[in-house]
């Protein structure tokens, strides 16, 4: 699997998350107690947005519909689910959940629409990742919170400067959403470089079943 700027460029957003979340767990102390929080609360907006996509998977597959057309469906479930962020963000009294959203939507679909393929095979690239990212967080949150991880920089110290309400595996131990996000997040950019270069090696297989040179 050679590197590529198809494969690299539909693996840069998500390898950026992860590497984010990563250095929060090693040394939190360089981002800060709030960007931590605002980590934590990242991963229930990928749930939103996890849970958004398979409905962008359906309009994609309408390979009926004009391609501007199911653009402007996919604003338009956007805008949608972009309500339920807003009260995410009303309820922290923070605008994090906006950005998180806008980021991990544009993290999402970035390489489809700016390396399209024909319908098949761009509705075939949605559904895999969707699959991928559901099973990623779903194993992902129950093995990180059964698993005993290493705190690494996730002091007691670091947690009481959070200050940090409510109580779970998550509040008492950030270090296993930290690492969630980690590991859920370069899985996501694995599955996406895998996927950009799928394509590259289409046209010479169909062309040897055709028998043509």
């Amino acid at each position: 699997m050679r590197p590529s700027l198809p494969r690299l460029f539909a693996a840069a957003p998500d390898a950026i998350t992860a590497a984010i979340f990563l250095t929060a767990w090693i040394a939190p102390t360089l981002p800060g107690p709030e960007v931590v929080k605002n980590l934590m609360l990242t991963m229930l907006i990928e749930f939103i947005v996890v849970h958004s996509s398979a409905f962008y998977a359906g309009i994609s597959a309408a390979e009926s519909v004009a391609r501007a057309k199911r653009m402007l469906m996919l604003l338009g479930f956007a805008a949608f689910y972009m309500m339920f962020v807003v009260a995410f963000a009303l309820a922290f009294d923070s605008t994090w959940p906006i950005i998180a959203f806008a980021w991990l939507l544009l993290s999402r679909f970035a390489h489809l629409w700016m390396h399209p393929t024909p319908g098949s095979r761009e509705t075939e690239r949605m559904m895999i990742t969707w699959a991928a990212s559901c099973a990623a967080y779903v194993l992902g949150a129950l093995v990180t919170v059964v698993l005993p991880l290493p705190a690494l920089g996730i002091t007691p110290d670091f947690i009481t400067s959070m200050h940090l309400s409510g109580s779970g595996a998550w509040i008492e131990r950030p270090q296993t959403v930290l690492a969630f996000g980690f590991l859920y997040f370069a899985v996501q950019a694995w599955v996406k470089y895998a996927l950009a270069g799928g394509e590259q090696h289409s046209p010479p297989a169909r062309q040897l079943s055709s028998g043509r040179p």
